[in-house]
């Protein structure tokens, strides 16, 4: 079993490195065609025909790929203050809940979207400044879900085996990130 739990730890570790690399580059080309559609329209007033639908469709693709990478790192927004103070054993119990949750959910979701993928694929549709199929802009929900179900399923997984690691301490802490401690009474002095 633990050979198994290794390779899978792995080839997570190598997928979110792709999906980061891959969301960074589509970040750079979205920053420069936008940057070059401004320059160009406001000084030489040209602009890149399809520019602005490059940069929404790379858009939603980070958006919706880049979500898994969030979901791996614990990144995503989150109400944990009732996890924090509650038992390490419950913890457990509602992160594996939590996991069941986003397990399903992703996966309904990663078939709906492979439904509207093929649909919108199948019927050949274009884009109107860019010359891509516009199913192109579905493909990253599905691809998307289908990333955050295997985030959920390996959190569940954890959770199961109680290997997910501990959320922080609820306690306050100073600029460095040193726990603060009461202050000691102070003595007075007459």
């Amino acid at each position: 079993m633990q050979p198994i739990v290794t390779a899978a730890r792995v080839l997570l570790r190598a997928l979110d490195r792709i999906v980061s690399v891959a969301a960074g580059i589509a970040l750079l080309v979205v920053t420069f065609t936008i940057f070059l559609n401004a320059t160009g329209r406001y000084t030489l007033g040209l602009s890149f025909l399809g520019g602005e639908e490059l940069a929404r469709l790379l858009t939603v693709w980070i958006t919706f790929v880049a979500a898994y990478t969030m979901l791996r790192e614990d990144g995503h927004v989150s109400i944990d203050l009732v996890l924090r103070v509650v038992p390490p054993v419950v913890q457990r119990v509602f992160r594996g809940l939590i996991a069941v949750i986003g397990t399903v959910t992703m996966a309904y979701l990663a078939y709906r979207a492979y439904q509207l993928s093929a649909f919108s694929l199948g019927t050949g549709q274009m884009g109107t400044t860019l010359p891509v199929p516009r199913g192109l802009f579905f493909v990253p929900v599905c691809l998307g879900a289908v990333l955050m179900t295997l985030a959920f399923v390996e959190k569940l997984v954890r959770a199961i085996t109680d290997t997910l690691p501990p959320l922080p301490a609820l306690a306050d802490t100073g600029a460095e990130g040193t726990p603060l401690t009461p202050a000691a009474p102070r003595e007075e002095t007459v």
